[in-house]
């Protein structure tokens, strides 16, 4: 899920965006519609807390994070494609007042966030994202997935924050759920998240997982808050 992935990255990202929570104070998790096992963790808590005592400036700004997905030399000849002139189409949509640069630069590295080319598919249901506990869903973020993926992360990876791929900025104990629903049915590019790592490689994420960028969210609903899940 990036600022899931990402989302993650981003159901689009429940718990975003290698902790395992142990918080007497926690509150309880919500009910999601699918069951949602507990992550395990990719590494010690203290650890984790260690890292962000000393690289609290690092964390916040994103300074260190770095993503091993597509190149430039694969994400021209895309953009140059049907599908990447759609991305494209959308993203000037989104934002009909952004120079052209602009709008190359931002499709460059929603693309660069994945390890494979978008697939480009029709949506009509439901895609979802997760935040920290307590923060909200911005309303530029390309970064979704579906409850499927985010169930089939939540069995398979350390933590939801590995197999999204996410920063230590947007990883927590627990994840709001956040879904949204096409206004119709609206094109989705599915792609996988790429690995990363961050802090000069102490912390690395795997990725995997599937996400669904959404170059134009004005073809989408409002987030609604829709369940409490851990990481």
């Amino acid at each position: 899920m990036r600022t899931f992935c990402g989302l993650a990255a981003a159901f689009l990202l429940a718990v975003v965006p290698g902790v395992r929570a142990q918080l007497d104070s926690a509150p309880t998790p919500v009910p999601l519609p699918i069951p949602i096992a507990a992550a395990s963790t990719a590494m010690p808590a203290q650890d984790i807390d260690a890292l962000r005592a000393v690289h609290a400036r690092e964390i916040h700004d994103l300074s260190t994070f770095k993503t091993a997905g597509l190149q430039r030399e694969a994400i021209d000849p895309y953009l140059d494609s049907e599908p990447g002139q759609q991305f494209l189409r959308e993203l000037r949509a989104a934002d009909p007042a952004a120079p052209a640069d602009t709008i190359y630069a931002r499709a460059v590295e929603q693309l660069a966030s994945g390890s494979t080319l978008p697939d480009l598919q029709a949506m009509s249901a439901a895609l979802v994202k997760i935040v920290p506990h307590g923060q909200n869903v911005s309303p530029y973020s390309p970064y979704f997935t579906t409850s499927a993926q985010l169930q089939l992360a939540s069995g398979q990876c350390a933590s939801l924050a590995d197999c999204f791929g996410l920063p230590l900025k947007s990883e927590a104990p627990l994840y709001d759920v956040y879904q949204i629903m096409p206004k119709g049915t609206v094109k989705v590019f599915v792609s996988q998240v790429a690995p990363t790592q961050e802090l000069g490689g102490l912390v690395r994420r795997k990725g995997g997982a599937q996400q669904y960028l959404l170059p134009n969210r004005n073809l989408w609903s409002v987030p609604v808050l829709i369940g409490t899940i851990k990481n």
